[in-house]
């Protein structure tokens, strides 16, 4: 069966919706607290998008063999769960989602277990959610459903660049962050230095070093709050939402100080 780009985007919006809501389901059940599991800040999940296009296009002429549209539904979707981490990794630096402690694992990426649990959720999603769903589509007025998918596709495309800014500045923090903690590591260790040297000569320059290192770190101290407030702040639009909602995050560059990050959102979370 053929389907419009019309129906195709419109699929792609409803899937990425019923998407985010069983993840924020599953991990409700899991956790026992609400958590936005979305990549993005609006309640879509934009690989269940894709995956629920590419199955459909591919794989609706399967409907009735079973074997087959289970088979293929696993295969696709964990092939675009693979490629997902992975260009995640290469263009952010950053894996989201860890998979490496389950058996049958491929990279940490994918594993057995849930690429079973995908072709059940394809086979379902093609049999019994998908008629009604396209029904949906086709029963709503095309002037209404093309405004509502300029709208929502609008909304979407902002909310992309929202997060993508959020990425990179989470790396740009992060970068500073960095070289701030370890400035005043070496800030700390002239201060002993240079109070061991003072207690054996009386000099004025070494005096006048020795006061002057107290106010650098002063400041770099303001700035390692800052960047730490940056990061940590709690609103809609920022990094702690995205390492609330994906606990496993780690940054392959800076991975002890978002360990830290993550640490000091959670006891705040949790007080």
């Amino acid at each position: 069966m053929e389907h419009s780009l019309y129906a195709i985007l419109w699929y792609f919006l409803i899937y990425a919706f019923l998407g985010w809501c069983l993840e924020v389901v599953f991990c409700t059940v899991r956790t026992g607290k609400w958590v936005n599991r979305g990549f993005l800040n609006g309640p879509v999940c934009p690989i269940y998008g894709f995956g629920m296009v590419i199955v459909l296009t591919a794989l609706e002429p399967l409907a009735h063999r079973p074997l087959a549209l289970f088979a293929g539904s696993a295969l696709l979707t964990s092939a675009l769960e693979l490629v997902t981490g992975w260009a995640l990794k290469t263009l952010f630096h950053t894996t989201w989602w860890d998979y490496s402690k389950r058996k049958f694992n491929l990279g940490g990426y994918i594993c057995l277990k849930f690429s079973l649990a995908w072709g059940l959720v394809g086979m379902f999603a093609v049999k019994v959610l998908h008629p009604p769903v396209n029904r949906f589509v086709e029963w709503m007025p095309r002037p209404v459903g093309l405004a509502l998918l300029v709208l929502w596709l609008a909304v979407f495309v902002a909310d992309v660049a929202v997060t993508l800014r959020t990425l990179i500045g989470l790396e740009r923090d992060l970068g500073e962050l960095e070289k701030v903690v370890a400035a005043l590591r070496k800030g700390s260790d002239a201060i002993s230095r240079n109070l061991g040297d003072a207690a054996l000569a009386a000099d004025e320059k070494l005096e006048e070093g020795r006061q002057a290192l107290p106010q650098k770190l002063a400041e770099l101290e303001a700035r390692r709050d800052f960047l730490q407030a940056r990061i940590l702040d709690t609103r809609l639009f920022g990094a702690a939402r995205l390492m609330k909602a994906f606990p496993a995050m780690k940054d392959l560059r800076h991975s002890e100080l978002l360990a830290e990050l993550k640490e000091t959102l959670h006891q705040r979370l949790h007080r």
